[in-house]
């Protein structure tokens, strides 16, 4: 399930508050936004691209640099592996598969707990303005 954030004057507001009480790092445009939490270890960048329900649908990414080591790292243990297969050289491509496995879960894990606390902060917005 994707998480939305719905495009408003009141929401575009607590976004840009975010970004210059320090919380985000980032900008927010006519057809998306880009937040880099303002943190040690900001590897990572929350995503919001508008669709055609007037909702920022929300996405979580690498950083740039890190975005594009990433997929070269992956292209080249996918070839590494298929070369030590070949050569029946199993444990490569087994030790490979495991860090990858690590790594999946450790992105999917820190997508969960940044989307939440993005939520958790809009949640907290829109009940203090309702008192």
């Amino acid at each position: 399930m994707k998480q939305r954030i719905i495009r408003n004057e009141k929401n575009i507001k607590f976004l840009n508050s975010l970004i210059t009480n320090g919380f985000y790092k980032g900008y927010i445009g006519q057809e998306k936004f880009e937040l880099i939490p303002n943190h040690f270890i900001n590897n990572y960048r929350i995503i919001g691209v508008l669709n055609e329900n007037n909702a920022y649908e929300l996405e979580f990414d690498y950083n740039s640099p890190m975005n594009i080591a990433s997929k070269l790292a992956i292209i080249v243990i996918v070839i590494a592996s298929i070369i030590f297969l070949a050569n029946k050289i199993w444990i490569f491509p087994v030790l490979f598969s495991v860090f990858g496995l690590i790594l999946f879960i450790n992105f999917n894990l820190k997508r969960t707990k940044e989307l939440n606390i993005l939520t958790d902060k809009f949640l907290e917005f829109h009940k203090s303005e309702n008192q």
